[in-house]
């Protein structure tokens, strides 16, 4: 299992990508060479392709 795939798997994904958000946002400020689209892949990019559990959304 891959560190991101654990990560999810924790715990509620919605909670998981605000806190890289927040990761995200201070990488912008201490990286100021890096792309843009390139730091949001590496932060949030791959959370869209996890598997949502069952029961995770309402509904």
């Amino acid at each position: 299992m891959t560190a991101r795939a654990s990560l999810a798997t924790g715990g509620d994904l919605l909670m998981l990508t605000m806190y890289m958000w927040g990761h995200l946002d201070r990488a912008v400020g201490d990286l100021p060479h890096e792309e843009p689209a390139e730091l949001f892949e590496r932060f949030l990019g791959w959370a869209g392709s996890l598997p949502v559990r069952a029961g995770a959304l309402p509904g």
